[in-house]
């Protein structure tokens, strides 16, 4: 009897991916490769490509593995589809198995910048500001669709360019949404101290990219050195008591020393509060010319960061976004007592920390007494007498006797000794998956009465969109 010829992978599951030349949905097997884990598409008209997905295969199947929760039909969800399926039923469909943790909103496709690494599509010819009032109908129906969200970010194009940035920020103000976070370059804060004056007025959280701060390599990325500005801006904002995010892409082979170097700024600037590994997505007006390479997953990237840091932090400390599918989100959060990170994983089980994830994007800290008594046991059981102070008096801030205070407000007062590292892939052609789109808590209100999935609208949506693409 003839015997199958020898495969260089394993077989392991189908699943609905995307087809880059033509755009089609086509089949897309999961192979074991080594320890690697692939995606290769196959389509009937185009033929077979593959994107890594997973740098450890032991590591996805434990991921995999874990239960998420199932929250469809959503309240929100459209029944006057046309039954094409996922993705071409989004608003989403009855099927979408995860709430809107968090809403993003494009506000104009205006960028004064045209990097090398952009993802999403932005038409030049015809400049889109969206009108405060289409704002305002568009945080009505987010509330609407999801009671109340713990956060509303605000992007672009570059959304500092807005003629009436602060009307937009203003319209997003609402007792159900817990803080607006907004999109920058930094190019306008660096160069205007009082637009920053106004942010920290509004309490805005500023989400900054910075991918590199080597000039020769910011060239290469934004087509010009923009180190000096990108520090400024996190000056003139520090000054201003804007809390940031630090939003570093992650590229194979030419920034991959940067989230280091990012951790340690974030360890010295009280109020850069996270910081958020993007992984180089291959797609959109910027990302899809660029010299496409081996995708970075979310478990290569947690292992690139901690590899130099001595074991302060592991990645056995990055845990899945419950709400989310593994391949998407990792999450790390840290404990900073002084300019020390304390690992939360060192302290509280993965199950611990995703009940406190599994129905908001920031982490639900409850007034639970049996919670707080086990990490001060276990900080004891650790020799960790030194932090105890510290988590004694966050404690104390967290829940005051003198007066209550709202989920949103603990959420806040918690930054002032947690930091966050999330480690976010988004999909591209390559990496499509109608699974990971179904599971996805970031959706776009792509017009009032629709919420899309982030990366299926960048690949299936916005290219429709007469405003972002011709």
């Amino acid at each position: 009897m003839s015997q199958l010829p020898e495969r260089d992978y394993v077989y392991y599951t189908t699943v609905t991916g995307m087809c880059r030349e033509c755009g089609d949905v086509v089949p897309a097997r999961v192979v074991f490769k080594g320890d690697e884990v692939w995606q290769e598409r196959l389509c009937p008209r185009c033929g077979s490509d593959s994107a890594l997905i997973a740098g450890d295969k032991a590591w996805y199947l434990d991921r995999m593995a874990e239960p998420r929760p199932d929250r469809s039909p959503l309240a929100a969800a459209l029944e006057n589809q046309k039954r094409r399926g996922c993705p071409y039923d989004c608003g989403p469909c009855a099927f979408h198995a995860s709430e809107c943790q968090l809403p993003v909103v494009s506000v104009t496709n205006a960028c004064n910048m045209r990097c090398s690494i952009c993802f999403t599509y932005n038409r030049e010819d015809k400049i889109w500001f969206m009108p405060v009032e289409e704002m305002q109908r568009t945080v009505d129906w987010i509330i609407k669709a999801t009671g109340k969200c713990d956060l509303i970010n605000i992007t672009g194009g570059e959304p500092t360019l807005h003629p009436d940035i602060f009307g937009i920020i203003n319209a997003c103000k609402h007792p159900e949404i817990g803080r607006i976070t907004l999109n920058s370059n930094g190019i306008i804060p660096a160069a205007d101290e009082a637009f920053c004056e106004h942010l920290g007025e509004l309490g805005v959280y500023v989400v900054l990219s910075l991918h590199t701060l080597d000039p020769e390599t910011s060239v290469r990325i934004h087509g010009k050195d923009m180190v000096e500005t990108k520090l400024k801006a996190i000056e003139n904002l520090t000054r201003a008591g804007v809390r940031m995010t630090l939003l570093n892409v992650l590229i194979r082979g030419e920034n991959e020393s940067v989230p280091r170097q990012l951790l340690e700024i974030m360890r010295e600037n009280e109020q850069i509060t996270s910081l958020l590994i993007q992984t180089m997505t291959y797609t959109g007006q910027g990302g899809g010319n660029y010299n496409r390479q081996e995708h970075i997953p979310v478990d290569v990237a947690a292992d690139m960061l901690c590899e130099s840091l001595d074991g302060e932090i592991k990645p056995s400390d990055f845990i899945s976004r419950p709400s989310a599918h593994p391949l998407c989100y990792s999450l790390c959060y840290l404990f900073k007592p002084g300019n020390r990170f304390l690992p939360f994983t060192r302290v509280l089980s993965p199950s611990e920390i995703h009940r406190r994830l599994a129905d908001s994007y920031l982490m639900d800290v409850e007034d639970d007494a049996d919670f707080f008594t086990d990490i001060i046991n276990r900080l004891y059981s650790m020799n960790r007498t030194d932090v105890l102070p510290e988590f004694k008096n966050l404690v104390k801030r967290l829940f005051p006797t003198d007066h209550p205070i709202t989920a949103f407000e603990r959420q806040k007062r918690a930054e002032s000794s947690v930091r966050t590292v999330c480690i976010h892939a988004h999909l591209d052609e390559d990496t499509f998956d109608c699974h990971r789109a179904a599971l996805c808590p970031d959706l776009v209100p792509s017009e009032p009465g629709r919420l899309i999935p982030a990366c299926t609208y960048n690949l299936f949506y916005r290219k429709k969109d007469k405003r972002f693409h011709v």
